[in-house]
């Protein structure tokens, strides 16, 4: 399934829709006004599906994801590497590994050796906006693990 991205360009706060390839809202992220560091959830027709906390004081960029009763089920971690983008996710779904190409703003996830979904941002846009292929029976999940990569590659260019 392919979900289209776009985040606002003047914001104040940072909710968006993540809409299918039929242009229809499906996931509604909803970012936390006053919190440091990211905060979100990700949600469907009203339900909470996950919720998303960034680990503030860590080295590099780490979070943790709750599902709809507040149980952890996830931790992602940056890893420290030169000229890609490697990021783990630990988690009851299993391991994933994120692989980036810092250059181009392309992503894979894989799980168990297969990858799961393709990301890519559009270059020429003033906001972030993105392409998300998704072939992996928990969408939401990772739809939630693009907004993290999404905020670490933030932190990196403003750094």
């Amino acid at each position: 399934m392919r979900y289209y991205i776009k985040s606002k360009l003047f914001k104040i706060k940072e909710d968006f829709w993540v809409k299918n390839n039929r242009g229809e809202e499906v996931y509604f992220i909803d970012k936390e006004f006053f919190s440091f560091g990211l905060q979100f959830r990700v949600i469907e027709n009203n339900n909470v599906l996950y919720r998303v906390r960034e680990k503030l004081l860590k080295f590099m960029p780490s979070y943790e994801i709750y599902d709809s009763n507040d149980n952890i089920i996830g931790y992602v971690k940056k890893q420290i590497t030169f000229f890609r983008d490697n990021i783990l996710v630990e988690s009851n779904y299993g391991n994933f590994e994120i692989e980036g190409d810092i250059w181009h703003y392309r992503y894979r996830i894989n799980h168990n050796g297969r990858t799961v979904a393709y990301i890519d941002k559009e270059l020429l846009s003033f906001t972030d906006n993105y392409y998300v292929d998704i072939d992996y029976e928990n969408n939401p999940f990772i739809i939630a693990l693009v907004v993290i990569i999404d905020n670490i590659i933030d932190k990196k260019n403003n750094n």
